[in-house]
């Protein structure tokens, strides 16, 4: 079980929304008094009918009669206005609320540290955002309107119908017992299996996730058909969680349809005996009739939304347990001042650390970096490159020792700061659907045309763009899927030195790339790298041999520490490692 799944069972989902929703209250106020007023139109109406009947029809009182069918309209008219007036309010503070929820859930995503996100589903994040919040608005947009009316009108009909006849009232209270009981029971068990179906929901969504983004794996191995005999099995389960609520609501419907009949019934037996003994007017009985519906039409109305509350309250629980999930790299509570540009030196002191506390996957690593060195990081897989990486960036914090940047402990360092100090370049250029300018002043967002075009210039790549069919402009969809690698790595080099930090680290570029566009991304990176402290964690050791300094990590520690000719001539793991390198790349050349 997530970390998320456990802090939503702690979670109120409907008391999260309602302290979201408290700074709405006048809205909600001004709702309520439409509400109020549609349903006081609403219930007067039976009265109308009562009146025509009793002093207009039985009295043959034409004036009686008119005053009554007058009366009738008007309230039709005054609930008409009301129920407009009504749903628009309710709906207006309801798609405020989901906007407020959707930024601060989309916010929320963005401080979470990558270990959240390694932790986490993808799948089911994206549920919180989508068919969650989905559930949520169905609620806010129909529900509070329901269920608000609903029970005014079922208070004010329970009062008329007393006054009316105390008697005929009596004879209705006796399908009142069977209708609660009947409704507590459809509660429980409905809560439950709505519980179920939110999970269901996001299993479909999982594998889905799962499968559109490794499909060049899934067609590589022709698993498709694996694949749909898996999700038919997730579809299953969604199927029968479905079924079984459409169970529940099979049975408890038409009970509750039953129980008003037989109300009728009574009414009609006990009426029209009350009636031929002058107890009650035909009028009344008429009213007893109409007010029923006001009785069992909330009752309905309500079990159904019942349905969809329990469904949200699931939803916004899981919502707010997302959103009481504290950051694993949290804001700190007094920020350092940082004034003027952060020396690019780095220290690490006696750093553990581990994904899993219990397993470290660094030892006590001491380091120092001084300003403008270019070190290389080498190592076998697994060995904690890419960690010490993470940890030099404050993707990660370390489990005991000190990170700093410029003298800086990196947990004193403002987000802001601390990437306007410390940049990550990946292996692969990751681009967002825009335009390439818009892609390259991604970390310089206030960087002008002339800027932005001086940078291509000086990293040399200013013919590239001017080749693209519209320049800096020329758009890209999710992933520059339709960039080869090496112009995808160039645009994010770009947008690295427009960014201009002091400290850059990258997981080497050009690994998989193509000698011709191999040398152009070297030449772009030598650029980038001039005057700046970078650490390159290097999958090819010819990068290694142009380093001012090569770290090598085995077991997470470092293990030799010098220059490219220092270690060879020293004869250890490196010299090795570089031998076997060698060898290998001059069998490839025969």
């Amino acid at each position: 079980m997530s970390a998320v799944e456990t802090t939503a069972k702690r979670v109120n989902g409907l008391g999260g929304a309602l302290r979201l929703l408290a700074p709405r209250w006048r809205w909600l106020a001004a709702a309520t008094v439409t509400i109020v007023l549609f349903t006081g139109a609403s219930l007067a109406k039976p009265l109308a009918i009562q009146y025509g009947l009793d002093h207009g029809v039985a009295e043959g009182d034409g004036r009686a009669l008119a005053l009554a069918g007058a009366a009738f309209l008007g309230l039709l008219v005054m609930a008409a206005l009301f129920q407009g007036a009504s749903t628009y309010l309710v709906n207006r503070v309801g798609q405020d609320f989901l906007f407020d929820l959707r930024m601060r859930l989309f916010t929320h995503y963005q401080r979470m540290s990558l270990a959240f996100f390694g932790r986490e589903n993808a799948g089911r994040l994206v549920s919180r955002m989508t068919s969650d919040v989905t559930t949520v608005n169905d609620v806010l947009n129909n529900g509070f309107l329901v269920v608000v009316q609903s029970l005014l009108t079922l208070v004010g009909a329970t009062v008329i119908l007393v006054t009316l006849s105390v008697k005929l009232s009596l004879a209705v209270a006796f399908i009142l017992p069977p209708l609660v009981v009947a409704t507590a029971i459809f509660r429980v068990y409905s809560n439950r299996a709505y519980g179920s179906v939110r999970e269901r929901i996001a299993d479909v969504m999982v594998h889905m996730q799962e499968t559109f983004s490794g499909l060049r794996v899934v067609q590589a191995f022709g698993r498709e058909q694996k694949n749909r005999e898996r999700f038919g099995e997730i579809n299953e389960r969604n199927f029968a969680a479905n079924v079984y609520t459409v169970k529940l609501s099979a049975l408890y419907f038409p009970f509750v349809e039953w129980l008003r009949g037989a109300a009728i019934g009574l009414i009609l037996y006990f009426g029209g005996r009350q009636v031929a003994g002058d107890a009650v007017t035909v009028g009344t009985v008429a009213a007893f009739v109409f007010y029923l519906e006001f009785i069992f039409q909330p009752i309905q109305n309500l079990s159904q939304v019942f349905d969809m509350v329990q469904s949200a309250n699931a939803a916004l629980a899981k919502i707010f347990g997302v959103l009481a999930t504290e950051p694993d790299v949290p804001e700190p509570e007094r920020p350092a001042e940082v004034r003027g540009p952060v020396e690019g030196r780095i220290e690490l002191a006696g750093v553990t650390f581990g994904y899993d506390p219990g397993r470290p996957v660094l030892h006590g690593v001491n380091l120092v970096i001084p300003p403008g060195q270019h070190v290389v990081l080498v190592g076998p897989t697994g060995a904690g490159k890419s960690t010490l990486a993470k940890l030099m960036t404050r993707m990660y914090d370390p489990t005991a020792g000190t990170v700093r940047i410029g003298g800086y402990d990196l947990r004193t360092l403002r987000s802001e700061d601390l990437r306007k100090t410390v940049t990550m370049v990946p292996q692969e250029g990751f681009l967002f659907t825009g335009s390439v300018r818009e892609n390259i002043v991604f970390g310089r967002p206030g960087a002008t045309d002339e800027e932005v075009a001086e940078a291509c210039r000086r990293l040399g790549i200013d013919g590239f763009i001017r080749r693209l069919p519209h320049g800096l402009e020329t758009m890209v969809s999710f992933r520059g899927s339709r960039l080869s690698a090496g112009e995808k790595q160039l645009i994010s080099i770009a947008r690295a030195f427009l960014a201009d930090p002091p400290v850059l680290v990258l997981d080497e570029a050009t690994s998989s790339l193509d000698p011709a566009t191999e040398e152009q991304v070297e030449r772009a990176l030598k650029k980038l790298l001039e005057g700046r402290t970078s650490v390159v964690i290097a999958h090819r050791l010819g990068t290694a041999a142009q380093a001012d300094r090569v770290l090598v990590v085995v077991g997470g520690r470092i293990v030799e520490d010098g220059t490219h000719a220092e270690l060879v001539a020293r004869g250890g793991y490196y010299a090795a490692l570089y031998r076997q390198w060698v060898a290998g790349r001059a069998a490839k050349s025969a």
